[in-house]
């Protein structure tokens, strides 16, 4: 989906007066009314939106030879790059890309043999390794993240300035429940 089109769909969804998520509650009332499907209000749309997020921008990141959750282990490897010029290490990595031990394993070695990352020896600490993003990785990083940023901001765009700032409380507010509280 184009940008274009994102911001065409965000608005038809502004404009309507029921949404996808209205209908599924709708359905589970009809269904099941014994259960309260309430929390679909919430929980379903940002789930929703994450899908149609996802789709939007996954195009662009296959231009680059990687997938989502490459996309967010590089990403991740990228900013964190910037705190710490010998690089990442993997135990930083493991909270923030929300993977077990061995996903972000297998994600390492993919972007390893992708070209992607290389991973050396931590000076600091001789068991351990440091984990920095090669010329390609960096590269396809920096042309991904702009069209990346792009489509995330036209989907935000239909908001005004009070409606992002309430929004951003209260999302803030979900997550800080569920997340730990070392990130």
């Amino acid at each position: 989906m184009s940008c274009i089109e994102l911001v065409r769909h965000a608005y038809m969804i502004v404009t309507m007066t029921t949404d996808s998520i209205d209908k599924i509650i709708a359905g589970w009332s009809r269904r099941r009314p014994d259960l309260d499907a309430g929390h679909l209000d919430v929980v379903g749309r940002i789930v929703r939106l994450s899908v149609h997020m996802r789709s939007a921008i996954e195009p662009a990141l296959e231009e680059q030879g990687f997938n989502w959750e490459l996309f967010d282990l590089l990403l991740t490897i990228y900013r964190r790059e910037a705190d710490d010029s010998i690089g990442v290490r993997p135990t930083d990595l493991y909270a923030e890309c929300l993977l077990s031990s061995g996903g972000l394993t297998a994600r390492l070695r993919r972007a390893e043999q992708d070209g992607f990352i290389v991973r050396r020896q931590d000076p600091e600490d001789g068991r351990g390794a440091r984990i920095t993003l090669t010329a390609k990785g960096r590269n396809s990083v920096d042309k991904a993240i702009a069209q990346h940023f792009k489509l995330s901001r036209s989907v935000d765009e239909i908001l005004t300035a009070n409606e992002r700032q309430t929004l951003t409380r209260l999302l803030r507010k979900l997550l800080m429940s569920v997340e730990k509280p070392d990130l």
